[in-house]
Parts: C-alpha cells; structure tokens; sequence
C-alpha cells in the first residue's frame, strides 16, 4: 500500500507550517530584532484586516462573477505562514503562501512571461505525466469566479485579490505530495490547481505559488474532502518563535479534551471565510456588555481587530485592570501601551475570555499583548477597518484550532504547540 494511503487509513497526516519569520521560512532574516519583527507584523495586520474589509464592500472595481462574489483579499507582502510541497511526476518543489482567507490553489508555471521575478525554478507542466488542463465545461472551471473561455477550450481563470494582485492560468489537475512530519511522503493525484502564466502585484520572490485554505470549493481542504473526513487543523506556536507549527489533514486533526470547547460557524461573509458569532468579552472576572457582532478566525492576519463599539469599552476595562502607567507607541501602531517598568508590583497583565458563540475560549496575556520595546507592552488588539472583526495569529497561538468543514464547526483547545505530537 502506497505511503499516503497508509496515512489515510491511520487517521491523516501533518505538515509543517512556517511563519514568515521562522528559521526555515523563506523570508527568514536574522538581523531582524524581535521589536522589528512585531513593528513589520503590525503593519501587515493593518493592511491585511483593511484588504479583508473592502472584500464585503461591492464595488465597480471588484472582480466579481455572476453569482455577486467578489474579491478574494490577500496582501502578497502580508503573507504570515508558508508552507512546502511537490507538485508534478516528477516533484518539483513549490515554496507556497499558506492561506485561510482564499480557496484557489495556484503556483507559477512556464511560459511565465507576465510574473514577478520568483527565486525558485517555475514549474513546467510539460516535463510532468501527470498534468490535466481542464475545460471549460468542467465543474471546477464554473466554480472560479472570473474565467476566460471564449474561444477556448481550455478553462482560463482570473483571481484577483484586494490589494490588486492577480494570477492568470489554466485550471488543471496535477499530482501533489507533501512530506509529512512522520517522514513518509503522501501523494495525492487529481488535485485542482491553478496553472499561472501571469502573476502580477505585491508577491514576494520568495514564493512561488498559494494554497487556499479556505472554505470554497476549489480550496485544498474542500478538494481532499472525505479523504481527509473534512477536517484539518493547526497549532500555532508563537510568531517569536523560530520553529515550525503544525497543519494537521485527517482523523487526527480532531481537537478533543477537557479543555477543548466547540461552537459552529456562522455564514455572515463569503464562503471562503471562517467566521464565529462573538457575543462576550471579559478582562478577568470583568464583563464588557457588547453587542453580538461576526468575527473571522484567521491565521494570515497577525493582530485581532474588533469593531469599536467592543474595542473601547474593552480598552477602558484593560486600563483598569492592568494598573500600570499608558504610555504612546512611537509609532502609533499600538493604541493602549503601558510602562512595564515596576510590573514586579503588578507581575502579570490579565488574560482575556471571548465568547464566540457557545465556546468561551480562555486567551492567557501571551494573547492579549505584545512586547513592543524595552520596558513597553501593548494590546495585541486594534479598531477593525469599517467594524469588521478578525481573530488573528497571536490570538491563537498554543491553541490547537480544529476545523470541521462538514459539520461547520471550530473547536479551540489550548496546547503547548511545541509539544504536540507529530503523526507516528
């Protein structure tokens, strides 16, 4: 029996995920002190969180297709994990953005005349016997939302994202393989990917391709499906640390335990979003009254934005609570900072619960704040661009996040990710 079906037949496989400032991340720079990587973090969450609020905001400049979706929102420069895998028989490896927020899977492929400059070798479709163009008329092709047929045959895609990159390719079916972290290797066949020719907008040369995560049809976990009994999962170490994070695929991906709490999703933004009813907040034993608003878990945005109207009240109970002198952020990326100084009088900053939905999901101060320079710490939380709420990274951080697409549900178990048990 193959490899991959083995895993399959044992629960799943997990891969290895790399945020950008890791040391196996393509990104990777050493002479970045920790204060400049949470200044650059800041300033991609900002961008990314306003990138994901013009996508529910309909527009003439708005790629959209028949059925009224609209732009898919990614900001190239702003991508926070990655992930490795093969592509093709033979393999060829591809370096690519892993992403929540999207559904198309694509790397860039010869003839690539209309692309950023990548580092890598792009991947040529025809030195591989197991790449499929798609047609026009295939089920996947209708399931894009701007495509290219006329007089074609062949299915050509256009995917814009918010901040107006964009790839143009063939949609077609090709051979994946990823290494897991057990060491085999699991190939997967008839995986739908975009093939691009022209990739154009803010990109980094690093990366030669995107894996949508999303919860659209043509994303990743959409397209293996029963294979992996529609569930995935990550567990996200720190961005401060160096090591790779986990991304789980399969049975083994189910979050369980005493500590782990459940709710379903909500269907408030489009499909490829995750998002959750957020219906309390409490700075320890303190409860903010809010009103329910949407929330979006996503991994690619590095701060949690809330709406403002959660945000103050919140910020004002947090003031209080800490009880250590404000100070302004230099750079104005951070609203509500304090002077750490004499923090041995007041030795921890407070923990943070959220009710999201049924599941009121502890967040430890590690959650709540960064350390933005010496002696100065920060609410890792800012007001989100036109109301919109967004969970992100460092929100999430030692939680094992589970994914049931099926069942549409999120379960949140806090985890010591460093310590998780890879796949046997």
């Amino acid at each position: 029996m193959p490899a991959g079906r083995e895993l399959f037949a044992r629960g799943g496989f997990s891969i290895e995920l790399n945020h950008r400032d890791s040391i196996k991340s393509p990104l990777y720079d050493p002479s970045k002190s920790l204060f400049d990587r949470i200044r650059d973090a800041a300033r991609r969450s900002q961008a990314r969180a306003e990138l994901l609020s013009r996508s529910f905001l309909p527009s003439s400049s708005s790629s959209s297709s028949s059925n009224g979706s609209f732009n898919f929102d990614l900001i190239g420069l702003a991508a926070e994990y990655y992930m490795t895998f093969h592509v093709g028989t033979p393999p060829r490896e591809i370096v690519a953005i892993a992403d929540t927020g999207s559904d198309l899977v694509w790397a860039n492929c010869k003839p690539c005349d209309h692309c950023y400059e990548q580092k890598d070798p792009l991947f040529d479709p025809s030195n591989s016997s197991s790449y499929i163009n798609l047609s026009c008329d295939s089920a996947s092709c209708s399931d894009l939302p701007a495509i290219d047929c006329a007089p074609r045959t062949d299915c050509k895609y256009i995917y814009s994202y918010g901040d107006s990159s964009q790839t143009i390719g063939n949609l077609a079916n090709e051979t994946f393989t990823f290494d897991a972290t057990s060491g085999n290797s699991v190939r997967i066949p008839d995986i739908t990917f975009g093939c691009s020719h022209e990739t154009t907008g803010t990109f980094n040369r690093m990366g030669s391709g995107l894996v949508g995560l999303g919860a659209g049809e043509l994303s990743l976990i959409s397209q293996l499906g029963p294979t992996i009994d529609h569930k995935f999962s990550y567990c996200l170490l720190p961005f401060t640390e160096t090591k790779p994070s986990q991304l789980r695929f399969g049975a083994d991906a189910v979050v369980s335990g005493d500590n782990a709490v459940t709710t379903s999703f909500t269907q408030a933004f489009a499909q490829s979003f995750y998002s959750v009813s957020l219906n309390g907040v409490a700075i320890g034993n303190e409860k903010i009254h809010i009103n329910s608003t949407n929330m979006i878990v996503d991994s690619g945005t590095t701060l949690t934005h809330l709406d403002p109207s959660v945000l103050d009240p919140l910020s004002d109970a947090i003031v209080r609570a800490v009880g250590l002198p404000s100070v302004e952020d230099p750079e104005g990326l951070f609203s509500v900072c304090f002077n750490t100084t004499s923090k041995a009088a007041n030795p921890s900053l407070p923990s943070m619960t959220i009710q999201l939905g049924t599941a009121a999901v502890k967040l430890e101060s590690s959650n709540v704040f960064v350390v933005r320079t010496t002696n100065v710490e920060c609410l890792a939380i800012l007001p989100g661009q036109d109301g919109l709420s967004i969970l992100g990274n460092i929100a999430q951080s030692n939680f094992h996040v589970g994914y049931d697409i099926k069942e549409k549900t999120i379960t949140f178990a806090k985890t010591d990710c460093s310590a998780l048990e890879s796949f046997s």
